[in-house]
């Protein structure tokens, strides 16, 4: 009989291995390359130098199929910021990373998910050590054959200390740890994923600093300049060389220049406010932060782009869909284990008393406990749903990764447009402010009446401001070239704690 149970113990056993199966995520099928040209094209044009000042050539499209140079892993001595090559801005960023409440929030939230109760956490989680039976008191009035039958009345008193270890043999506490950890690591991939969006906000916030403080230097000198024309047409009027509706349009032009410098003053303490408020501090629209002799920095180089492959590692969206996968195939294994028997090693040391006058009677028990339960209701039912949660999850995967290249397609081909608009409106600036030098020198020699230097000089204010804005906006676009692209450096972050 010992031989048979035996037997079928081993047999149980290496079935029970074959059912829980080794956890290997595959990454969803992506193409070779990104599609990030926006006409057709036979051939990639040649690469174009920017002159000083200008912004830099947008990156030829690639060809269809050519090899794709392996994005970098980006650390955390190597972080995307750095191409700006601003102290102050990695300063601010640092700043955030270590007093933002928010993402105290959520990093601690990894930490609680990994010592949820539920999940089986080391040796101890199967181990109980205590008074497992009840212990107690009992009074006993029995009745005593044969006939006559007589009455016997006594007290008798139990305890006893009891050990129980549940053996893991069939994996199923290992498949439900390892699903408890993957849902802490899910955590910490959303966590990620906050810190990168965290540094994006901080930069484009910083950028929308200076281009307030810029804007506001362009309008005081915008004011300056048709102060001075306003004194030359008065002057021109008051010798009857110009009617009055030339001063009328020239004071009315000045009037809308001046009161946009409290717009311009009120959304730069906003943009403060908000930068405060990112790294953690109280809000304040104070102008303390960025140095004031910093400017709109110039476009710095390219990044590495890499194949759309490289996402699956480079970003916590796609880290994450990889461990929602592998999350429901643990759940998987502890369903397949949880059919298999549970073992326990039992043991106990107790004492019995049987009334006042009998010696106390020791006791001791050591065994072993074997449940298994042949059907359950809810883990069939359980059976039956994750295959089904498994390939929505797998549908997920491919999504997100479609999002994801979709994403670093769309900010390429933004920045690659925002860089021919600028160049465009950079050199529209040049030829307006030689239009309107023109236009002024006829109107100052009467060739020529004061509605063309109206023209010139509204059109050179609004390509003035445009470019500016187009400026802060190919700076954006690149900031969420890096973001898309996404990194590695955002997991040193999430493992600082107090």
């Amino acid at each position: 009989m010992s031989l048979r149970l035996t037997l079928a113990l081993l047999a149980t056993t290496c079935s029970g291995c074959g059912l829980v199966r080794p956890v290997v995520v595959t990454p969803p099928q992506a193409p070779g390359s990104y599609s990030t040209s926006v006409e057709p094209s036979t051939e990639p044009p040649p690469p174009s130098s920017a002159p000083e000042g200008e912004a830099p050539s947008p990156r030829p499209p690639k060809e269809e199929g050519a090899p794709s140079r392996p994005a970098e892993h980006v650390t955390q001595d190597e972080v995307w910021w750095s191409a700006f090559a601003d102290p102050a801005l990695d300063t601010a960023i640092q700043e955030c990373f270590a007093n933002s409440l928010v993402l105290h929030d959520v990093r601690d939230l990894i930490y609680e998910n990994q010592l949820d109760p539920n999940v089986p956490q080391g040796w101890w989680y199967p181990l109980q050590v205590g008074i497992l039976n009840p212990a107690g008191l009992s009074h006993v009035v029995a009745i005593v054959p044969p006939a006559p039958a007589t009455q016997a009345r006594y007290s008798i008193a139990t305890a006893d200390v009891g050990v129980t270890y549940q053996v893991d043999l069939f994996g199923n506490l290992a498949a439900q740890r390892s699903a408890g950890m993957n849902f802490a690591e899910q955590q910490r991939q959303l966590t990620e994923a906050r810190v990168q969006d965290l540094a994006q906000r901080i930069t484009q916030v910083w950028f929308d600093i200076l281009e307030a403080r810029a804007l506001r230097d362009l309008t005081l000198r915008q004011i300056d300049y048709n102060k001075e024309l306003l004194r030359l047409i008065q002057a021109r009027f008051e010798q009857h060389l110009t009617p009055r509706l030339a001063v009328l349009q020239q004071e009315q032009l000045l009037l809308n220049l001046e009161a946009q410098v409290p717009l311009i003053s009120a959304r730069s303490a906003l943009l403060n406010s908000e930068l405060k408020a990112l790294l953690g501090r109280v809000p304040n629209p104070a102008d303390d932060i960025v140095p004031l002799e910093r400017q709109l920095p110039d476009l710095p180089p390219p990044p590495r782009l890499g194949t759309p492959g490289d996402l699956n590692a480079n970003t916590p969206e796609m880290r994450l869909q990889e461990l929602r996968v592998a999350e429901v195939e643990h759940r998987i294994n502890a369903n397949r284990a949880s059919w298999l028997p549970t073992i326990e090693l039992v043991g106990s040391v107790g004492a019995a008393k049987v009334g006042p006058s009998e010696p106390v009677l020791h006791q001791s028990v050591v065994g072993v406990n074997l449940t298994w339960a042949f059907f359950d209701g809810r883990r069939f039912t359980e059976h039956m749903r994750l295959p089904i949660q498994l390939h929505r999850r797998h549908v997920q995967y491919q999504l997100a990764l479609n999002t994801a290249i979709g994403r670093v397609q769309d900010a390429v081909v933004q920045e690659e447009t925002g860089a021919t608009n600028l160049r465009a409106l950079r050199a529209q600036v040049q030829l307006g402010q030689r239009l309107l030098d023109e236009a002024r020198r006829l109107f100052e020699q009467g060739l020529s009446d004061y509605l063309t230097v109206l023209s010139a000089l509204t059109n050179l204010v609004g390509l003035e401001r445009a470019s500016l804005q187009a400026q802060r906006v190919l700076l954006n676009h690149r900031v969420a070239v890096y973001r898309s692209l996404g990194g590695t450096w955002s997991r040193d972050v999430t493992l600082n704690r107090e």
